[in-house]
């Protein structure tokens, strides 16, 4: 697993962020906490009430921080393996129809992220693809963090079908001679796309195919 996320996908996006340092996680028991200014202060912990009790994940991982709103915050992203697939949510609505979102994550959480023109231009080829293979596609976006992307599915798909509409619209993607909508007329900028980009960014995801349904470390 190392060794894929050194290369492949991560070597492809060539934005690493530095990890923390040796002492920069310590908990408690050495006498340093998060201060409200977001730095590590051993004076506030003397004076600090106890962390919350771990809360076990529906993965597998622990977060320790109080459970929040939105999923993801919920994820205990150290432990997760790129490239995945996994389903992030699932929501009935008040006439019983059921959607189902997905997190389809192309890098390794804060280790390497995708460039902006190459998600923004993956963003449009895969909306307008994908849709040609189902009918169920209600939402692809991009995530905040550049490392991957919500697929947001009407009903609740079994996850082979939902890996072959992922497989079938980026092998699309690979052989797609334009961007659909890259203009200023069809999109709010026009000019942050490149084909060549978003290809390479399927085809690394493509290559590791056999990796998908690896969700945790």
């Amino acid at each position: 697993m190392a060794g894929r996320r050194d290369g492949g996908m991560a070597g492809r996006a060539g934005h690493r962020a530095e990890r923390p340092g040796a002492g920069s996680h310590t908990d408690r028991r050495g006498g340093n906490v998060l201060g409200s200014t977001g730095r590590w202060d051993a004076q506030i912990g003397a004076e600090a009430e106890a962390p919350p009790t771990p809360r076990p994940h529906p993965e597998g991982t622990i977060v320790t921080q109080p459970k929040m709103n939105v999923e993801s915050f919920n994820l205990d992203h150290r432990t997760v393996a790129a490239p995945y697939v996994r389903v992030a949510d699932q929501k009935t609505l008040p006439h019983g129809d059921v959607i189902t979102k997905f997190d389809v994550r192309f890098t390794q959480p804060n280790e390497a992220h995708l460039d902006m023109a190459s998600v923004h231009s993956l963003e449009h080829l895969f909306a307008e693809h994908s849709r040609n293979r189902s009918g169920d596609v209600i939402d692809f976006s991009p995530m905040g963090c550049q490392t991957g992307f919500y697929l947001i599915l009407q009903g609740d798909p079994a996850m082979d079908d939902v890996l072959s509409l992922i497989e079938g619209t980026l092998t699309d993607i690979t052989t797609a001679t334009e961007v659909p909508a890259a203009n200023e007329v069809q999109c709010g900028w026009g000019a942050n796309h490149t084909l060549e980009g978003a290809q390479g960014v399927a085809r690394d995801f493509l290559a590791a195919r056999d990796e998908w349904s690896t969700v945790t470390r």
